[in-house]
């Protein structure tokens, strides 16, 4: 049995699909977060934007270390659509944080603006700590039912 204190690395906590997110002051602003399914009016379509909300979980014993966030798009097959996948690196000063923490959460959050999806289907964010993926966010983009 794991321990609730045992220190497993970073981890991710939350992660969202949102029209729109903003990490401000260790939170996270959400509008219109939560979905798993987009709609677009027809193929091959463009998403003017999108918002991925993270909360990551640090253990203090590695905060010394520093660490990086990568967020890929992948389609159904695992083929990345990201000219190169979104790194965004990640500096943590334990000297800022509680003497008794165990672990701290970070909050980021990354806008995707003009996305391409040639065609419908399956799709998900890859989110990965330090080269290693640990999350992701799957959804799937649809034609708009038209109305009769």
């Amino acid at each position: 049995m794991i321990s609730p204190m045992e220190n497993l690395g970073p981890s991710v906590d939350i992660a969202l699909l949102a029209d729109s997110v903003q990490a401000v002051g260790g939170k996270l602003f959400v509008l219109g977060g939560g979905w798993d399914t987009l709609f677009v009016p027809s193929f091959p379509a463009r998403h003017p934007s999108l918002g991925i909300g993270l909360r990551i979980r640090v253990p203090t014993s590695s905060m010394s270390e520093g660490m990086t966030i990568d967020v890929d798009l992948q389609d159904a097959d695992g083929n990345s659509l990201l000219p190169k996948p979104l790194r965004h690196p990640v500096r943590l000063n334990r000297d800022r944080q509680p003497e008794d923490a165990t672990d701290v959460g970070i909050v980021r959050a990354f806008t995707l603006n003009n996305l391409q999806f040639r065609e419908p289907g399956f799709y998900s964010f890859v989110i990965s700590l330090d080269d290693e993926p640990r999350s992701r966010l799957r959804f799937r983009v649809t034609e708009r039912p038209r109305r009769s």
